[in-house]
């Protein structure tokens, strides 16, 4: 059964309410990019890692809450068009509940940038084009950022949005409180972020990227290894880390501003591959 979402505004009662969402929400079954089943498991894991403090909280909820409860009414054996699209009817389902441009430009687009990665074969500086479409860039990019970190989710792609949001000086830059959200410790997990370089630039990117987890090791807990392949075509960083995945991938997002401010170097490599490791576990 799905869980329960609980509102904490009049505006999330009203739309629970509806029985057109609520529908949508029960909707889903384990899929690839959704292990967790129904769109109300999903929304519930995105609710749980928005900090109390958090000064976009109330937007990021509304967006969590409607953003696929639509792909209930696509027709999958139909051609894709805008009446035929999940995020197009999430914002015209919200066009009758806010007013906000900014919101609804964010139901609308939550997922191109994750086409562009997937189906355009991620161009550096891609995404110029599509953030001029949206009214507020710094919501934006932490809704996408929020949905892309879910269990399930290819965290290549989070790897390339940020890179490619932080060369544009788009990242937004976050804002620790002491309410965070609570998180059990997981043990050692291993964040693993692979550049694709040209062997003439892989001494470089790899020097680059040694200073880098230097500087992290005296400001993180964890410990970093910087690996370079044999055939000059990719660069390794492996941070390890004890704790809370969530914890993990929301500090990265400093960690990928501040190595692009520091070492440009960087922007000449490719965000080619992430994935987060945990020890595996005797049967």
């Amino acid at each position: 059964m799905p869980p329960e979402i609980h509102p904490e505004t009049p505006l999330e009662r009203e739309l629970l309410a509806d029985p057109r969402l609520r529908a949508g929400l029960r909707w889903g079954a384990p899929r690839a990019g959704h292990p967790e089943g129904s769109v109300a498991h999903h929304v519930v894991a995105m609710l749980g890692r928005i900090a109390p403090g958090d000064p976009l909280r109330d937007d990021l909820r509304l967006l969590a809450i409607i953003h696929d409860a639509f792909k209930a009414e696509v027709r999958p054996d139909e051609r894709w068009s805008p009446e035929n699209d999940h995020a197009t009817r999430a914002r015209r389902f919200a066009e009758h509940y806010i007013g906000d441009e900014r919101l609804l430009a964010a139901l609308e687009l939550h997922d191109e940038p994750y086409w562009i990665w997937r189906h355009a074969g991620a161009p550096k500086h891609a995404l110029g084009p599509l953030l001029e479409r949206v009214p507020d860039t710094a919501l934006f990019a932490r809704f996408v950022e929020l949905d892309a970190a879910s269990e399930g989710k290819d965290l290549t792609f989070l790897w390339w949005f940020r890179r490619e949001l932080a060369i544009a000086g788009q990242l937004p830059r976050r804002q620790r409180t002491d309410a965070a959200v609570p998180s059990l410790d997981e043990g050692e997990l291993v964040y693993a972020k692979a550049f694709a370089t040209d062997p003439s630039q892989q001494a470089a990117i790899a020097h680059a990227a040694k200073e880098l987890v230097a500087e992290l090791e005296a400001a993180m807990p964890g410990r970093a290894e910087v690996l370079a392949s044999d055939d000059g075509t990719r660069v390794w960083m492996l941070w390890r880390w004890h704790g809370s995945r969530d914890d993990l991938i929301e500090r990265d997002a400093d960690v990928v501003a501040n190595a692009l401010a520091a070492h440009p170097e960087f922007a000449q490599a490719r965000a080619v591959e992430a994935r987060v490791f945990r020890a595996s576990r005797s049967l």
